[in-house]
């Protein structure tokens, strides 16, 4: 049975098909106005030139001290990820493993990099966060200097891929193995006192299990660039638009469910291999997420026990969405 002290049940509106047509915002909204104001001139300010280091073959002439980059695996908003290995002659007494995933990027724009560091050294106690194993400076042949955080290498790729390659969504199996893996990692570094702020299919990462998950993969939390610690204040936006909260949204106000608003739109990904919102457009998704009482549409053709998991994370006021903690005992994780 799963919790009897939270919320009330809420009336599940399931709708077999959409239409993604541009919805309608009022001419008057002086809230609305005032956020698209800001995402714009923030916009703007991220135009500023920058120095040009993501060329791939810059970077992989610059190596560390025991490790050595191998191939780029992608490049993101803050830097470029490499997967690396340590150097055979002189990794014994390191506590690096053979293989790492190196993010890096120069370091006068590692102020993400550097932060990210700082909140995965407080979160080491966990098999559903990604490791962290340091970071190091090197140079490239300009004499700039780069910065890169040492990371646990994922063989599996991330959740985000494994549904692209699906096509129609995962397996139920596979889908409940790694709702209660992300739902873990998250009661994991809320207990510690952080909001990761960017929870969606392409920062979970997989690794291959062992013993009852072995032939499959555990996922893992990662990407905390933008993690908060629970009693900071939020002045933007953080994460991606279309896993955004209202409140954050509407509001500006981050909190644990933000996170849980978050993973229910990654949950339906995984069960439909689609996004939770058919909108395309960023300035359409804030109104509707922010601005409307619309909830993502749960296809009537999932499981009772899926909608009504579902239902507990799409919940428009943040005190009433379910926690990680009472996730984990909803039926719907049950696995036979």
């Amino acid at each position: 049975m799963f919790p009897s002290t939270m919320a009330p049940v809420i009336s599940v509106v399931v709708i077999s098909s959409s239409s993604s047509s541009t919805p309608r915002k009022p001419k008057h909204d002086s809230k609305w106005y005032a956020m698209i104001k800001r995402r714009n001139a923030f916009k703007r300010k991220k135009k500023t030139p920058v120095v040009c280091f993501e060329r791939a073959t810059t970077l992989e002439a610059s190596h560390g001290l025991s490790w050595v980059r191998v191939c780029l695996l992608g490049k993101g908003g803050f830097g470029s990820v490499f997967y690396a290995k340590t150097r055979t002659t002189i990794n014994q007494g390191t506590h690096l493993p053979s293989q790492l995933a190196v993010k890096s990027t120069i370091m006068d724009q590692s102020s993400s990099l550097q932060h990210e560091k700082q909140v995965l050294c407080d979160l080491t106690s966990s098999p559903y966060v990604v490791r962290c194993y340091g970071d190091e400076v090197t140079h490239i042949a300009n004499g700039v200097k780069v910065y890169n955080l040492l990371l646990e290498y994922c063989s599996g790729l991330s959740l985000e891929r494994q549904i692209r390659l699906s096509g129609f969504g995962l397996a139920d199996s596979d889908v409940k193995y790694y709702s209660r893996d992300v739902l873990r990692g998250l009661k994991y570094i809320h207990c510690r006192g952080y909001i990761h702020c960017d929870i969606k299919p392409d920062n979970i990462l997989l690794v291959p299990g062992s013993g009852e998950r072995k032939g499959t993969f555990v996922a893992k939390l990662a990407d905390f660039g933008l993690a908060k610690a629970v009693d900071e204040e939020c002045h933007d936006l953080r994460g991606t638009t279309r896993y955004m909260s209202p409140e954050l949204v509407r509001d500006k106000k981050i909190g644990y469910a933000t996170d849980i608003w978050a993973f229910g739109c990654a949950v339906l990904e995984m069960l439909t291999g689609k996004p939770a919102w058919e909108y395309s457009e960023v300035e359409d998704l804030l109104w509707v997420i922010g601005y409307t009482d619309e909830l993502p549409q749960i296809p009537s053709n999932v499981s009772e026990d899926a909608k009504d998991f579902l239902s507990r994370c799409f919940v428009r006021t943040a005190a009433h969405r379910w926690s990680a903690d009472c996730l984990l005992e909803h039926p719907f994780l049950s696995v036979n």
